[in-house]
């Protein structure tokens, strides 16, 4: 019998097959939950067409009618938002629909890049697919989250080629510490938690949207 179905959206081509990953390894790594799928990402094709008006509607509507669909998870950068506003923003605008299943927002700050930057001791060094990928003695000095223009930074110290985050996020989000990226990075704590209130909403049936302003974001 096909297993129930998380459907990720997202915001641009990297994190069409980078967030699955992710998605994946947290609930099998970490949730120890193999009961539960993660469907193909719905690619939005750049922020702005989840942000602009009835954009994030739309794709949420499409999640919805995928197979076996019990939830789904939006994933995109706050950039230069504070990204729990942004995400109050969206959750709220989902809310509307009134759909008959749970919803999650999660906002990177500022990046999903940022990420990386959180266990870039595990990252450095590490061929990406065949390439010699970044520098093994690459060191960031700085607040992960405060920093802008994470791609860039990658960029400058890739060891050959540049940083395409297409080719380059799924392979880096498979070399991501756990332990390392929650310690260090608050957006991270809270995707991991908006994945707990998704798979308690899930098991329970309860067609919710969070975060909201009345259920502030836990670390």
């Amino acid at each position: 019998m096909p297993l129930p179905r998380i459907v990720p959206i997202v915001e641009g081509h990297g994190e069409q097959n980078a967030v699955p990953l992710l998605l994946r390894r947290l609930l099998h790594e970490v949730k120890q939950r193999f009961d539960i799928e993660v469907a193909a990402a719905k690619d939005a094709n750049g922020r702005n067409n989840l942000l602009k008006e009835s954009g994030l509607e739309k794709f949420l509507r499409f999640a919805r009618l995928e197979v076996n669909a019990v939830g789904a998870i939006v994933i995109l950068d706050a950039e230069s938002d504070c990204a729990q506003t942004l995400a109050y923003k969206l959750a709220q605008r989902a809310a509307k629909l009134h759909l008959p299943l749970p919803v999650v927002i999660v906002c990177a700050t500022c990046e999903y890049e940022a990420w990386f930057l959180a266990s870039l001791e595990t990252i450095g060094g590490q061929a990406i697919k065949g390439s010699p990928g970044i520098k093994q003695n690459a060191v960031f000095k700085g607040e992960i989250e405060e920093k802008r223009d994470v791609k860039g930074w990658l960029d400058s110290n890739m060891l050959k080629g540049s940083y395409k985050p297409a080719e380059h996020q799924a392979p880096l989000t498979g070399m991501i510490d756990f332990t390392l990226a929650r310690q260090r990075s608050r957006s991270f704590r809270r995707l991991e938690h908006a994945l707990d209130e998704l798979l308690d909403a899930i098991d329970n049936q309860t067609p919710m949207v969070t975060p909201l302003p009345k259920t502030p974001d836990q670390d």
